[in-house]
């Protein structure tokens, strides 16, 4: 046995004779991501599927559990996660998307062509509405999904309201197995979010100059990110939302304490380990709202370094926001008139359905794989035809990753999970016994969720099998239909959704990356120029509602660049051909962090007194930087570069950044087929 080097540099031990055939990138396709096992929601998952399957069970009628146990599924499935009303949101769409899906797809059940046909369309239709945002793109799902699924045998089912209210109910008793835990603490889950950030910080600290630093500092971005998706970004002006802004002034003054870590990182300033303490004791504190007499004690400063100085500042200012002091006022807001807000609605609403380039495309590809595949489900003799079509929905989905990986991750998964629920329906009869395995496989829906695309549909599809069957029993056979459709299912993606269209290969990774450049320039600019034109500090020494535009422009920056690694993760599970072009871009990445870092740094040094640049030094770094970022965008031969960079002395560290990346990136030729399109 030799261990077999996936993508990211992780090892997987497979069988020597496996290992001499198995590419890398499909050893990383099927290799689990690590993962923290949710037991809490695998609880839940178990507790939602076994009380619709009981019911049925008890009552004696196979039929009473398929559509509620699926309502179970969806609700487990679909979960963000988070703040329990964004939960209801996304999971309530789901249903209501699913909803409509069943009622249409009971109404053209053995419709022949002209069902294809309404099923086409029905994709274009969800493919518009995936783009209006997570609930969006949940609801568009289901719609399509169900509406799919009553192709089949559950399209017999009636009258009409009996499976829509049981796939509504089974979605609506998953929902309510959050409310207890809500009850107990409306706020708590925010609380949890916040304090995730400034422990995470306090990694940081303790791990600056050791290999463990780069992950813990995406793990810091993405808690900063979870906080705030979760909290409200603009002042809150209801006088029962306090504590909510409580939490958002507290968060906001995270801004100043990781720009003064970044700033000691930059700078090779180790803070003494009492200081990581200090700010993790801070943190067990966000969610109890200590008087100022109750806080740990802020430590004394062991340097007189700006980054030093800086962070100590900082966690004074934070001991102060989680006491309580410095919030503003909480007057009623002047909330426009109702037809004003309606017409807000309105525009936003149609920027959102308009979309882009991408976005069409997309809209193309789908309603394409979804007439191929009901031609073929219509035209092939198959048994269980209308799974062509569904599975083709679910590996398509535009926000789940690269197409490629899904389709051989979920022709592998459904397979390897077909087999699982033929072999439950040999040996389990309908009874009691069965809440055994539909127990397991409940549990391990949310692990294999997280951990990876293929192991949610190697636990899904046998929740698939064994609830068809319990509308019309089949045996071993369905389990081998099941295999047969999705392998169909999946060469229809890859041949017509994918193969023919390269630019949906890796068109978002120079995009994005353009994009990340140009957030970097504006931070650039404000932090180094425009924060002080005025003669000010420029800082966020004081916490308050909003942050500075400085700060929030460094949290776009480091949120852009974070989700330039996701995609620079999703383009290199591409095969060789698509993957190697997208390893060109990948040491420009890490050199675009240490700019980021160097910009935050320096803006730090300058808020503690060093003198600020000359604007026109700092505008002929960004200029460059922008030319750069336009021709990645446009897909032309980078420009190049003057290298006449400015010698002012305190951008010292962001000259140097600035001319390791464009060291990096002037070499590179960037395919014609890279080219970014608008949208």
């Amino acid at each position: 046995m030799r261990p077999v080097r996936s993508l990211n540099d992780s090892r997987l031990a497979v069988m020597h004779w496996l290992a001499s055939f198995l590419p890398d990138w499909l050893v990383d396709a099927v290799r689990p991501k690590k993962v923290p096992i949710p037991w809490p929601t695998m609880l839940r998952a178990v507790i939602a599927i076994w009380v619709p399957l009981a019911a049925a069970i008890v009552s004696g009628d196979r039929k009473v559990a398929l559509l509620p146990t699926l309502g179970g599924v969806l609700s487990i499935m679909l979960d963000p996660g988070g703040a329990f009303p964004g939960r209801l949101r996304v999971v309530g769409a789901a249903a209501c998307g699913g909803a409509v899906g069943l009622a249409i797809g009971m109404f053209i059940h053995g419709g022949g062509w002209m069902a294809v046909v309404i099923l086409t369309a029905v994709s274009a239709v969800s493919a518009l509405i995936s783009r209006l945002g997570r609930t969006g793109s949940a609801a568009g799902l289901q719609l399509l999904l169900y509406c799919t699924i009553c192709l089949g045998p559950v399209g017999t089912l009636r009258p009409l309201w009996h499976p829509v209210t049981g796939l509504v109910g089974g979605a609506a008793w998953g929902l309510l197995l959050l409310v207890p835990s809500w009850m107990l603490g409306p706020r708590g889950t925010e609380a949890q979010l916040v304090a995730n950030v400034y422990h995470n910080v306090a990694d940081c600290l303790r791990a600056f100059g050791t290999p463990e630093l780069p992950a813990l500092r995406q793990a810091l971005i993405s808690s900063v990110n979870a906080a705030y998706d979760v909290l409200p970004t603009r002042p809150v002006m209801k006088r029962r939302k306090r504590q909510a802004t409580h939490l958002l002034v507290i968060l906001n003054t995270s801004h100043s304490v990781t720009e003064a870590a970044t700033a000691l990182r930059v700078a090779g300033k180790r803070p003494p380990p009492w200081v990581a303490d200090a700010l993790d004791r801070l943190a067990d504190c966000v969610a109890t709202r200590p008087t100022v007499e109750e806080l740990p004690a802020i430590p004394p400063l062991w340097s007189d370094s700006p980054g030093a100085v800086a962070l100590r500042d900082s966690l004074i200012t934070l001991s102060r926001a989680i006491a309580g002091e410095g919030i503003p006022p909480l007057p009623l807001a002047d909330r426009p008139r109702l037809g004003q807000r309606w017409r807000n609605k309105l525009r936003e609403l149609r920027e959102e359905l308009i979309g882009g380039w991408l976005a069409w495309t997309f809209t193309i590809r789908l309603t394409s794989c979804m007439l191929v595949a009901g031609a073929l489900s219509e035209g092939l003799p198959l048994q269980r035809s209308y799974w062509v079509p569904l599975t083709v929905a679910v590996i398509l989905k535009p926000d789940y990753g690269s197409v490629f990986i899904r389709a051989v991750q979920r022709a592998i998964g459904t397979i390897v999970g077909a087999v699982v629920g033929a072999g439950i329906l040999a040996v389990v009869p309908f009874g009691p016994w069965l809440l055994a395995p539909f127990g397991i496989l409940a549990a391990l829906l949310p692990w294999g969720k997280a951990a990876n695309f293929g192991l949610a549909a190697t636990f899904l599809a046998p929740f698939v099998v064994l609830l068809t069957d319990l509308i019309k029993q089949v045996g071993w056979a369905l389990a081998t239909d099941r295999a047969i459709d999705t392998i169909i299912a999946s060469l229809v993606v890859l041949l017509v959704g994918y193969a023919p269209w390269p630019m949906s290969w890796h068109a978002h990774l120079p995009g994005k990356f353009a994009e990340t450049l140009q957030q970097v320039c504006d931070y650039m600019d404000e932090s180094l120029v425009t924060a002080w034109a005025t003669g000010g500090q420029g800082g966020n020494d004081e916490p308050m509602v909003a942050p500075s535009w400085r700060s929030r422009l460094r949290r776009r920056s480091y949120r852009a660049l974070s989700d330039l690694r996701v995609e620079y993760q999703r383009t290199l599970s591409e095969p060789p051909a698509v993957s190697q072009h997208a390893a060109l871009l990948w040491p420009a990445v890490g050199a675009l962090e240490g700019l980021i870092d160097a910009v935050a740094g320096t803006a730090v040094a300058i808020c503690r007194g060093t003198p600020a640049p000359e604007p026109s030094a700092v505008h002929q770094l960004t200029s460059e930087l922008r030319a750069v970022a336009g021709a990645i965008s446009a897909g032309v031969s980078l420009p190049p570069t003057t290298r006449r960079l400015p010698t002012d002395q305190t951008l010292e560290q962001v000259t140097a950044a600035v001319s390791s990346l464009l060291s990096i990136l002037t070499p590179i030729e960037m395919p014609p087929e890279m080219a970014s399109k608008p949208g």
